[in-house]
């Protein structure tokens, strides 16, 4: 597995998406760009989940696939439901 270039590919789609974006659709579907290394997509489960202030949270979600496991943490302002992306770790 590649695991360079497929955090090399997450970082840049990161970067590139718009405010209205899905983060977890967009990474699901960058993801299976690497269906042959990573194997198919199995759940998205949320594992964290803490309030910063009255409007933001840093949610953290795992994205399973048959080969690997995608840890992300999303601080998201829920009045104005924008998402950023806080970090990742491919496993």
């Amino acid at each position: 597995m590649n695991i360079r270039q497929i955090k090399l590919d997450l970082t840049v789609k990161m970067m590139n998406l718009g405010n209205s974006s899905n983060v977890l659709q967009s990474i699901t579907e960058t993801m299976s760009n690497f269906k042959e290394e990573v194997g198919n997509f199995i759940d998205t489960v949320l594992t964290g989940d803490m309030g910063l202030d009255q409007h933001i949270v840093k949610r953290t979600y795992t994205v399973r696939f048959e080969r690997c496991t995608l840890n992300i943490d999303l601080v998201e302002n829920q009045k104005t439901q924008l998402q950023y992306v806080n970090g990742f770790s491919l496993n």
